[in-house]
């Protein structure tokens, strides 16, 4: 059905900032290095900046750096230590002050532990470690980096192609051998969204002229190559077996999940620990690494949110279902990410607004606003999805209702009806907790001025005898759906909140 509405008003859709350079001054490198290391919460832009003004002070005179890291670091490495026991940027910093054995560095040390061959968390860590070691190893040799080719551009992680054709340019001008998972890592951080336009064949065609193995890699990433995996929808019944330290299902009902497809580029061309990331998913794993670091290790695959939502999906479905905290928290961060904003990112806020606290729904509440503010969520399919969950259980109606008016305060009225409308018929006539939905279902018509047809299910329960929070509900609902004034002008419910066409970038 269409209806016609006044526009929603949003609360700012969070920037997204273009990185700052590596700082030039070897003081100012040490002090944002010693600054990220004891922060408690790493953000991409001083994780990365750290890194690549490490690597570029290293290469122009070692010495005096390693003298700066030694007298304010130097407490943190009081004995040699191998790579596995560091994380983060701590390896390439006591690798400078020689404290990490080489043997340790090299690529085929780099494997992720036992009992975690599922975690998605696992299969990011592993790319940033190879990243870290390689870098390190690097150091240690003979053919230190100039800089790094992944440094993104943006704090999510992205890279603009442009700006890696012009790295690549530099390397070969240098005679530079590029690290295969440093080069790996940026193709993985290159922006697609305008790869088919005009900027992206301009990128393509410059990277090919490089005449190097990078340059023709980075364009037929830029074309098919580089194409995110498909992401499947499915209802599955989960094993209420599995329960292991780190496996935590517990669940005895059906649930939806979204396996990942294959990327058959990533297993051909990739060093052996991105291997991961192209084999095809699914599962209901629980693992500890959703539990910190989540900025740095999303920023592995910033330009493919769908398949981080669809691995994240189970873990926010145990929020719904399981009386688990899960991990909604890390859903506003991947709705600032880029690529499609598919079935599995909507299925993963469906659940996030069915958590059992509010705790784990206000995270879904907020990147259901980011979305909606950007121009990304396609609200009938957030509606149908949240459909899906209260018919299988996973959502119950009243936690929904307590989300929905938490996003309605927020602003997103026109927004929430849309999303709502797709939701009561799977509630009516007699779902339990049908008659709160209702009203928030009313209260958002009544504010965006919505017009137009009546759904057959509200209509149904509004024609029934009594005064039910669901039969006073559907005939409130129905009154604002028929009841206004003629000639009453609006837009589209479904067209983007806000107005305009939303830049995802500066």
């Amino acid at each position: 059905m269409i209806w016609t509405a006044t526009q929603d008003t949003l609360p700012p859709v969070p920037p997204v900032r273009r990185l700052d350079p590596a700082p030039e001054a070897l003081a100012e490198t040490v002090e944002l290095t010693a600054a990220h290391l004891g922060a408690r919460a790493h953000t991409v832009a001083d994780f990365e900046r750290s890194l690549d003004g490490l690597v570029r002070h290293a290469h122009h005179d070692r010495h005096p750096l390693t003298r700066a890291l030694s007298d304010t670091l130097g407490h943190r490495y009081t004995e040699e230590i191998e790579a596995q026991r560091l994380g983060g940027v701590d390896v390439v910093a006591a690798t400078l002050l020689w404290q990490v054995p080489g043997y340790s560095l090299k690529p085929e040390h780099v494997r992720r532990g036992r009992g975690h061959e599922d975690c998605a968390q696992g299969g990011l860590e592993l790319v940033l470690t190879a990243r870290l070691r390689e870098i390190a190893y690097r150091l240690r040799s003979k053919e230190p980096l100039p800089f790094l080719l992944s440094t993104p551009t943006w704090d999510t992680g992205t890279l603009e192609a442009a700006e890696l054709v012009e790295r690549l340019t530099e390397y070969r001008r240098l005679g530079v051998r590029p690290g295969p998972a440093d080069f790996g890592q940026a193709l993985l951080r290159v922006r697609r969204d305008n790869a088919a336009g005009a900027g992206g064949a301009a990128a393509a065609t410059a990277a090919a002229r490089l005449g190097t193995a990078e340059g023709a890699r980075l364009a037929a990433w830029l074309g098919p190559d580089g194409e995110p995996a498909p992401v499947l929808r499915r209802v599955v019944e989960p094993d209420p077996s599995a329960h292991t330290a780190w496996q935590r299902t517990g669940a005895a009902t059906a649930q939806i999940t979204c396996p990942s497809g294959e990327r058959a580029a990533l297993q051909r061309e990739f060093p052996e620990p991105f291997h991961w990331l192209g084999r095809p998913h699914e599962g209901f794993t629980q693992c500890y690494h959703w539990h910190g670091g989540h900025p740095v290790r999303a920023s592995v695959l910033p330009e493919d949110r769908e398949t981080q939502a669809a691995w994240l999906l189970p873990q926010v479905t145990l929020a719904a279902t399981a009386g688990d905290h899960g991990s909604s928290w890390m859903l506003p961060h991947l709705a600032r990410l880029g690529g499609p904003a598919g079935p599995a990112l909507h299925a993963a806020v469906a659940a996030g607004l069915g958590g059992r606290s509010v705790e784990s729904r206000s995270p879904a509440v907020e990147a259901l606003l980011v979305l909606a503010a950007r121009g990304d969520l396609d609200a009938p399919l957030l509606g149908r999805e949240l459909a899906a969950m209260t018919a299988l259980g996973t959502v119950k109606p009243n936690r929904l209702a307590d989300a929905a008016r938490s996003a309605a305060a927020a602003g997103a009225h026109a927004t929430l009806w849309t999303v709502l409308a797709e939701v009561l018929p799977a509630l009516l006539p007699s779902v339990r907790g049908a008659g709160e939905v209702l009203a928030v279902a009313a209260s958002c018509a009544e504010h965006c001025a919505a017009t137009g047809p009546v759904p057959d299910a509200v209509a149904a329960a509004a024609a029934r005898r009594g005064s039910s929070t669901v039969i006073s509900g559907a005939r409130r609902l129905s009154s604002a759906l028929t009841g206004r004034r003629a000639g009453l002008q609006g837009v589209p419910s479904k067209s983007r909140p806000g107005g305009g066409v939303p830049r995802r970038h500066p």
